[in-house]
Order: C-alpha cells, then structure tokens, then sequence
C-alpha cells in the first residue's frame, strides 16, 4: 500500500507539473532482462547460485529547460518502479547557468571517463578493477554532489565535481575532468582524490579515453584508469545495432580480470520505440577462480 500510495502522490504531481509548466517533456519506458548466469564458487567475492532469473523496471521521466537571455535552468527527475514493486529514484537534479559556465547539483552521473559502449550486461569475475568511476555520480539520498561546469571554447568543456558524505563506508572528494571534441574525435580526462569514510588516507585516480565516430552508425572507443594499484583498459565499438568490448583489469597480487561483452539490437514485432537485445558477457579471473558467464536478453518498450 505505501509503495501505491507513493506512486500515485508522484504520478499526481508529474500531472500537476504538465499545467504549471507548458513545456515539461515527460516520457516512459519499460526494460525487461531475462538473464542466465552460471553458478560461481568460493573463492569468488561475487559469488552467486547461477539460474535464469527476470528483473527489469518502469522509468518515468519529467524534464524541462526554460531560458531568460543568455541565462538558463534545467532541471530532470527519474521515477524507477521494479518488478517488485519498489520505487527509487534514479536521476534528479537541477542546472543553471549560461553559455559560459553553468553549475549542476542534485542526483546525476558526470562525465564518464570509461564508456562502455553497449554495456546491456557486464559481468565481472572476482575483480572488476577501476574505471575512474568512484566520484561519477548517482550516489545514496545523503550525499552532496555537485558539477561546475566551464565552457572554454565550443570544443572544450571542464567539469569540477566536488562528493561530499558523512556515510560509512561512502565516497567522498574532489573530481576534475575536461572533454575536447573536433570533428569525430572525442577525447576525455580526469582525476578522482578518493576518501572513503572509516579508512585511512586519500586514493588518487584518473581516466583517459578516446573516442571516434567513423560514420553515423560506427563508433569506437578506446579507455585507460588507474588508482594506486588498479588499473584498467578498455576497447569497444558499435557498428549499427551491434555492439562488443574487452575490458582487462589488474590489480595487486593476484588481481586480475578479462572481460568480453556483446549485444545486438533487433526491432520488436516491427513497432516504434519497441526492441529486443539479445548480449553475452563473460569474464574470466586469476587462476583457482571460476569464470562468469552472463546471458541477457532485454526487451525495451518506450511508451
């Protein structure tokens, strides 16, 4: 009954919202994945039974942008329901700003510094490495993140973001990043100044990545991170509706993981906004563990 009650007091507000504000956009879509995963043994930190299993969620979207001169606000909110009836928020945030530099606060992914590409399933083994992603975004409902964003030139943008928590075992820190674009060509770097609260000392990381689109259909990219003694690379491309990437990550010690991960996209009974994706992933880790296999197929239907 909460969870209904709780759904319908945002529903009637997204409603609200539309007379209040003429020019709120709202959209809806549903995922579904149907996944197979084998079963892994201790001494995998992972460890799972394996079996097929069906999970998937309904996003609901409301976003608006309004300018006043060379000013603008911007603002999103992303209302999940699961397959088992909980609700949660994925993004919501506020921007505001001008041409020239603006500032995002609220629940938001910044710049990502590792793209995966078409990542419809991932699956590490015992070690997923670091992908400069500590300090990204989207973090629990206590904690402060913000974005300062700096337009040097129509190719270059800077973003500082600043995590702040007092939760356990929480993220915290500083996160500078700049992305340069000509052309087809993308490139991207940042740092992390990592503290985790209840450890001791500061963890530095950064990522660096290269992307290039080879036609509208066809892109690549190509990505590197490092924190102390994790570091990853990574490669992957999208040709059309198809997509595959390696990731291989080390550590200290004995640290290590290979992943390889596909997918590909076909339409859904020939109707608009309707798909299915059909993706593999297997990881395989440091000898003595077991290698994980993932397979999904995800059904997406934009409403």
């Amino acid at each position: 009954m909460t969870v209904q009650l709780r759904t319908l007091a945002v529903a009637s507000l997204l409603a609200c919202a539309s007379y209040a504000q003429a020019d709120v956009a709202f959209d809806a879509n549903l995922e579904l994945d149907t996944t197979y995963t084998n079963k892994v043994s201790a001494p995998n930190t992972n460890a799972r039974a394996g079996g097929l299993d069906l999970g998937g969620r309904v996003e609901v979207n409301a976003g608006a942008k309004a300018t006043n001169g060379a000013s603008f606000v911007a603002g999103r909110a992303s209302l999940l329901l699961n397959k088992k009836g909980e609700t949660a928020v994925d993004d919501m945030w506020v921007q505001f700003g001008n041409a020239g530099a603006d500032i995002k606060l609220g629940r938001f992914e910044a710049m990502d510094l590792f793209p995966l590409g078409k990542d419809t399933v991932v699956e590490d083994n015992t070690y997923g490495g670091y992908r400069a992603n500590s300090l990204r975004g989207r973090m629990g409902s206590n904690v402060f993140h913000a974005a300062l964003g700096l337009n040097a030139s129509s190719a270059v943008r800077v973003e500082l973001g600043l995590v702040e928590t007092k939760e356990a075992g929480k993220a915290k820190g500083f996160r500078p990043a700049v992305t340069y674009s000509a052309g087809n060509l993308t490139l991207r770097g940042g740092f992390e100044s990592v503290k985790v609260n209840g450890t001791a000392g500061t963890q530095n990381g950064f990522g660096l990545s290269a992307g290039f689109a080879v036609n509208k259909d066809t892109s690549v990219n190509v990505n590197f991170a490092k924190k102390e003694d994790d570091k990853s690379f990574g490669v992957n491309a999208i040709m059309g509706a198809a997509g595959l990437g390696l990731i291989q990550s080390n550590g200290a010690g004995a640290k290590k993981s290979t992943t390889v991960y596909a997918a590909y996209t076909l339409p859904l009974m020939g109707v608009k906004g309707a798909s299915v994706t059909p993706a593999l992933s297997y990881a395989k880790g440091p000898t003595g563990t077991d290698d994980q296999l993932a397979l999904r197929v995800r059904i997406n239907y934009a409403f």
